[in-house]
């Protein structure tokens, strides 16, 4: 049962400590526990506040990972996000955090990698046209092409498979080695939670922000996820998309044989102005 939102009341509260006894894992709960701890300047001190912390860095430690970041770095600009005003006033605070939370990684991320501050980062008129390379940084590309990079004995996860098979494929059709594990890395996170393949691709297709900061026109952008995720079959263009394929159990090779995939991949590079 959600907690009623009102205006705050300093005398309802001297019962218990703010926040205290308010389940904040739910959108009311979260809104009543940000006004009680604000109110009473007890974000430093309440042992709700740092439980929530906890909370919010288990939340978010997929999204962490998927960046090569902390939990504690995502825990941090999610309390960044609660602090905002508009967070109070959303219908679903935990939406507005999770958001800030997906953008803000990501561009910390860009930001180290690119060697700009994190606010250059977020504006995509402000990033070099190239970021720097540092040595031996796509070395692991060369292993994942070998066949015996399947093998289960490295105890590589499901997830980590796809995301270095289909690294590995787009590059060797043609794209950009730093854009492609960006994208490969967010789309795997952005649609793991869907419901359906077709959500994904109206979901992920709409993030725009991000490929802004891939330097990916929106069509390319949505050509891009369609790829990765799949779509409905048409004449042209595959049905089922690099994910569920390599999950199926289609190797690199196998995939680079699909003269179809190949092509449709390579279109999209050259739509982008990148030849392969």
């Amino acid at each position: 049962m959600h907690t009623t939102t009102t205006s705050p009341d300093p005398d309802a509260y001297d019962d218990r400590a703010p926040g205290e006894g308010i389940d904040f894992t739910t959108p009311e709960g979260l809104r009543q526990v940000i006004r009680e701890l604000t109110d009473h300047q007890a974000w430093a001190t309440s042992p709700v506040a740092a439980e929530l912390m906890a909370y919010a860095a288990e939340k978010y430690a997929p999204i962490a990972r998927t960046w090569h970041r902390s939990p504690q770095d995502a825990a941090t600009e999610a309390f960044f996000a609660m602090r905002t005003p508009s967070t109070l006033k959303a219908r679903d605070p935990w939406a507005v955090v999770t958001k800030a939370v997906a953008l803000s990684i990501p561009a910390e991320t860009v930001a180290e990698r690119g060697l700009l501050s994190q606010d250059a980062a977020r504006r995509s008129e402000e990033r070099p046209a190239s970021e720097p390379v540092r040595a031996g940084e796509y070395a692991e590309y060369l292993f994942d092409v070998h066949p015996h990079a399947d093998t289960p004995s490295g105890g590589e996860s499901a997830v980590d498979r796809v995301v270095r098979a289909t690294s590995v494929f787009l590059i060797l059709t043609g794209w950009p080695a730093r854009p492609v594990e960006q994208a490969v890395d967010y789309l795997t996170y952005r649609v793991c939670g869907l419901r359906s393949r077709e959500a994904a691709v109206e979901t992920a297709g709409g993030d725009v922000h991000i490929a802004h900061r891939l330097g990916l026109g929106r069509e390319t952008w949505r050509g891009l996820v369609k790829l990765m995720v799949g779509h409905a079959a048409r004449r042209s263009e595959p049905e089922l998309g690099l994910f569920a394929r390599i999950l199926l159990g289609d190797t690199v090779p196998e995939l680079l044989a699909d003269t179809r995939l190949v092509n449709s991949s390579r279109a999209l590079v050259a739509q982008m102005g990148v030849r392969s």
